[in-house]
């Protein structure tokens, strides 16, 4: 059973912490995170995407708690970082779209550590990490 659920209607950060946090991060991580805020999505499913899984107007993210498909628009503001990562930096080694260069899945707690470290870099406040 699909489901369309429709991003949250939520105050952004503060458009220059958002935009310093996601700019300093390596490309990979920097999409992981630009669609978790857009999406209203968590890092964990989001890590299970596979490229079928887009198309230009929207994404099938499986949500682990729900345990159902969620049927997401991509939102004008996600849709440069989707672009960037999808043509030309995802690697093809694999199925799902965010892998290590061996191929297999990241693991989550590999994907927090980076986030952790570039947060604490840029002074990023502990109240952000609420959205992810």
């Amino acid at each position: 059973m699909v489901s369309i659920i429709p991003p949250l209607q939520r105050r952004k950060p503060q458009n220059s912490l958002l935009e310093d946090f996601l700019q300093v991060l390596p490309l990979q991580y920097r999409t992981i995170v630009a669609i978790a805020y857009f999406t209203n999505s968590r890092i964990e499913d989001i890590l299970l995407l596979r490229e079928q899984d887009i198309t230009s107007e929207i994404m099938m993210i499986r949500d682990s708690t729900l345990k159902k498909l969620k049927k997401v628009p991509i939102l004008a503001d996600l849709q440069p970082y989707l672009t960037l990562y999808l043509n030309g930096c995802h690697s093809q080694t694999s199925d799902l779209l965010f892998t290590d260069n061996a191929g297999n899945p990241l693991p989550i707690s590999q994907v927090f550590k980076i986030i952790k470290i570039v947060a604490k870099n840029i002074n990023l406040p502990d109240i952000y990490w609420l959205i992810l």
